[in-house]
């Protein structure tokens, strides 16, 4: 066969192919076009994903897409070398999604699996009831939404870093699946201002990430006019199928999936059996400057025996506003969002003016800078209101003696409904209007020294005498109510219950000691009134709001001054649940004047860390015991010391107990901040009754309002609570740090005088 011969049986296929070969993309640029179309896909559903919130933590978003880029490209490139070493990357690029997403980093770091699972479940409880996009503050809720983007983007990626060489069209799908929901979702929640456009470049990035890296680079120009002929075709057919009514209506889905509690409160006392809602539950936050009350009400009428909202505006000549400098020092912004509540009331802190988000007409409420809502505002509700709320020094009101009180403005505020028949008949009500502070002038004195509250009067007047100036009155009136009388949620009946609880019982909650106060402050002649909402709740200080629950619901006094306006006084004890949140008495400062051992804030160490014992040597002088194997001995010796612990010190079982308590949160991994108070703990347990009942006998012990000490089975709910999230070796740690304790002799020792 000659030469000549040889070269014509090459077959034109092999040309085509090796033609083929010069026009396709090299492996190297394969997975360059991949990363680059997958990464412009992510891209756009992100930028699509911030539509969901109203302020989006951009930088956030942009993190986790970076983190899922490095997922899909660097994952890959480590797998040729080793599977373990990309296993382990991958699962530590994962998990920086979790702080770069909003989670505590130290939760993260120190695996706080508990805490991390309820900041979440918080958030996913409310989820289903947010309105998008989301204007709110709850620092769950923006959590789960950047969590959801994470999870999407992580989830492509991952198809992508553990895909087998030959990645065929079945994982590109799968790939391209979490990429095209981060997309869409947002618009099927909020329409876009041009979703046909929008549809088509979400269209022709999904082609690009599909087929891209197989195109002929002579194909490149086919390729785009098949695009922009089925971009054409779909934006003729698209406004036909727009019906704007869903195929499928997932929203009902969600709302049967995930249950949320909902509250809600009436604020007019009745001094009965306290029926507030006290679980614990979240029901709104509150993002502000700084801490206040929340108020939802004023209780400006008593009508013989309760406060009560009134019918309408009490004032008919408005008060003199305060001077400009107060106003702009006390004065700011505030984002409310309801969580777990409905209301028709305007939540917001001493003068309320609405400014943006309340969907819907709203009128002025009983009183003024107060509002409600024509339509119920419940969980997702968010809006912005503007808040004036002094807080002046008793230098700077008592600085206000030789002011005077303007009388026609402040009438309504000194007028009190009273009984004119005494105890024993039902009898008229006459509404008497008290003189200003130190004014005299008749008023039906006559009637009042024969009313039910004729010592009432009397004590009044008796305080007011002893007082030089407006403030020190109140100031009397509040320190009066402080001595001899004790938080209980559980009053005794009565006919006229704020007599019976100044002279009779002397025990009562909020309600008692608001409404005690203010009608003798109106006896005396200052203005006042009681006022109804939320103390402050817990502090969130990584976002700078206020959670607060149902067992945050309060009442409380403001009185009157010149020059400021509406002042807050608090009569209540701090011991009760609603003061928890802001009281001065943290768990770790008020353990400060403890001697020995318990004064100092225990470090963070694990099992066996704070023993003493020589490590045992074996026979041949060979290396230690595995500390596994010295676990029980430094178990038993720990014990053993706890044990002594316990019968050398009978004494102080209350401050004991508080001791150990925060040892054992800092023993778990769980130590306890500066600010963190009895009642705030409390919370913290909610999910178990008897753990949280385990700190709520600890806290009604410290303050004198109860002497039953923790039982047996609260304590090993709070073990239990402590061992979760903490893995296999968990409950060794919380026996360690929260031990049963011993009887001794039939009693328990440490418990001081309970048995």
């Amino acid at each position: 066969m000659s030469a000549g011969a040889h070269t014509v049986q090459v077959p034109a296929r092999s040309d085509r192919a090796r033609g083929r070969d010069v026009t396709e993309f090299s492996p190297r640029r394969r997975t360059a076009v991949r990363l680059t179309t997958f990464g412009a896909l992510g891209l756009y559903g992100t930028d699509r994903w911030m539509t969901l919130m109203g302020d989006p933590p951009v930088w956030r978003l942009i993190g986790v897409l970076g983190l899922a880029l490095a997922l899909a490209g660097i994952v890959p490139l480590v797998r040729r070398r080793s599977r373990v070493a990309a296993g382990v990357l991958g699962v530590g690029l994962m998990l920086a999604a979790l702080p770069m997403a909003g989670l505590r980093w130290h939760w993260v770091v120190h695996l706080k699996i508990a805490d991390s699972v309820n900041r979440i479940g918080n958030g996913l409880q409310a989820l289903p009831n947010v309105l998008v996009p989301y204007l709110g503050s709850d620092h769950g809720v923006r959590l789960v939404i950047v969590l959801g983007a994470a999870v999407l983007l992580l989830d492509g990626a991952a198809v992508i870093a553990f895909a087998p060489r030959r990645f065929g069209d079945g994982r590109r799908a799968a790939a391209a699946l979490p990429l095209l929901v981060l997309a869409v979702v947002p618009s099927t929640l909020v329409r876009p201002q041009l979703p046909y456009l929008q549809g088509f470049v979400l269209f022709v990035l999904l082609a690009a990430f599909m087929w891209g890296e197989r195109l002929h680079r002579d194909g490149a120009a086919t390729a785009l006019a098949v695009a922009a002929l089925a971009g054409v075709v779909g934006g003729l057919v698209a406004p036909r199928l727009d019906t704007h009514k869903p195929w499928i209506d997932y929203r009902s889905w969600t709302g049967t999936l995930v249950k949320t509690r909902v509250d809600s409160f009436n604020w007019n006392q009745t001094y009965g059996p306290l029926r507030w809602p006290r679980s614990g539950h979240q029901v709104l936050t509150v993002a502000a400057r700084a801490g206040d009350y929340w108020k939802a009400e004023d209780l400006t009428e008593f009508d013989g025996r309760e406060w009560v909202a009134a019918s309408q505006v009490t004032t008919p000549v408005s008060l003199p506003a305060p001077s400009d400098s107060v106003l702009q020092h006390w004065t700011q912004d505030i984002r409310i969002s309801i969580t777990g509540m409905r209301t028709r009331d305007v939540i917001g802190a001493g003068y309320t003016s609405p400014l943006s988000g309340i969907a819907g007409r709203i009128s002025a409420g009983s009183d003024a800078g107060t509002w409600v809502a024509a339509h119920e505002l419940g969980p997702g509700s968010s809006y912005v209101v503007q808040s004036y709320s002094p807080h002046p020094t008793a230098t700077q009101l008592r600085a206000l003696a030789r002011r005077h009180y303007p009388k026609a403005a402040t009438d309504p505020y000194r007028t009190l409904e009273i009984p004119s028949s005494g105890l024993g008949g039902p009898g008229t009500i006459t509404q008497i209007v008290f003189p200003v502070w130190r004014t005299g002038g008749a008023f039906g004195q006559q009637v009042v020294r024969a009313s039910p509250y004729a010592r009432a009067y009397a004590l009044a007047q008796r305080l007011a005498r002893q007082a030089r100036t407006p403030y020190d009155f109140v100031a009397r009136v509040k320190r009066f109510l402080s001595r001899g009388y004790a938080y209980n949620e559980h009053p005794p009946a009565a006919r006229y219950p704020l007599e019976s609880f100044l002279f009779t019982h002397k025990v009562g909650y909020c309600q008692q000691f608001s409404g005690a106060m203010a009608m003798l402050l109106r006896m005396g002649g200052i203005p006042a009134r009681v006022a109804a909402g939320f103390t402050s709740g817990g502090f969130r200080n990584e976002s700078h709001t206020w959670a607060v629950a149902d067992t945050d619901a309060h009442a409380w006094v403001e009185a009157w001054f010149p020059r400021y306006g509406w002042v807050r006084f608090d009569p209540t004890p701090t011991s009760a649940p609603a003061r928890g949140g802001i009281a001065s008495d943290p768990i770790l400062k008020s353990l400060s004047g403890l001697s020995g051992s318990q004064t100092t804030a225990a470090p963070r160490r694990e099992i066996g860390a704070d023993a003493t014992a020589t490590t045992p040597v074996s026979a041949g002088g060979g290396s230690s015991l595995s500390p596994w194997l010295a676990l029980p001995a430094l178990l038993v010796l720990g014990a053993l010391g706890r044990l002594g612990w316990i019968l050398l010190h009978p004494a102080g079982a209350t401050e004991q107990l508080l001791a150990e308590l925060r040892r054992a949160m800092a023993r778990t991994g769980r130590p306890l901040s500066d600010d963190v108070t009895l009642a705030m703990l409390e919370r913290r347990f909610a999910d178990s009754p008897a753990a949280a009942g385990y700190v709520r006998s600890l806290r009604l012990a410290r303050y004198g309002a109860g002497d039953a000490p923790p039982t047996p089975a609260q304590r090993r709910a709070l073990r239990r609570q402590l061992a979760f999230g903490l893995g296999a070796i968990g409950w060794l740690r919380a026996l360690w740090a929260l031990p049963p304790r011993v009887r001794i002799g039939g009693r328990r020792r440490g418990l001081d005088r309970h048995s």
